[in-house]
């Protein structure tokens, strides 16, 4: 689990590999009920702020893994995060019991809670740097697929939508 943690920003690639999976990932308390996704890098008991969600002894949950996520990448990249952290015996520091929703954000940064990237843009900076990650996938396809989402992203950010236009127009 400390290997996971540690390395969730570059996961966050491959787990929410699409620009429209990080319009759930949104800090604060949904006003709908409808979405818990989490955004904080942290693990807890049944609790669904956590990224890693314990709901019994002997496993444990990843929560952010996104609809779009391709499972096989995916696994490929949570195991090698997992054995690292394994082999390295990284802690993966105290278990969170606090619904983080409703923690001022000062609370958060006083505890030093980490959050995931919320852009694909951030998460492929993570994932560039990110060796484990990387090697997960081999060297070529991880540069493939960063080439790839890199596109996605810029091809993105190029577009003007219609409720842009109706935003900025009226405001300006």
């Amino acid at each position: 689990m400390g290997g996971v943690l540690k390395h969730a920003s570059a996961l966050s690639a491959l787990v929410a590999p699409t620009v429209n999976s990080y319009k759930r990932l949104v800090r604060g308390a949904p006003r709908s009920g409808a979405t818990w996704a989490p955004v904080y890098i942290t693990y807890g008991g049944s609790n669904r702020t956590q990224m890693i969600r314990i709901p019994a002894p002997g496993r444990f949950e990843i929560r952010v893994v996104d609809g779009a996520a391709n499972p096989y990448l995916a696994f490929a990249a949570i195991i090698a995060a997992g054995l690292e952290g394994i082999a390295n015996e990284v802690d993966p520091g105290p278990i969170n019991l606090d619904n983080l929703y409703e923690l001022p954000e000062e609370k958060l940064e006083a505890r030093k809670i980490r959050v995931l990237p919320v852009t694909l843009d951030e998460a492929i900076e993570a994932m560039k740097t990110d060796e484990v990650i990387k090697s997960a996938l081999g060297k070529e396809y991880a540069e493939m697929y960063l080439r790839i989402k890199r596109e996605e992203w810029l091809l993105h950010n190029r577009q003007v939508s219609s409720s842009e236009r109706e935003y900025y127009l009226a405001t300006y």
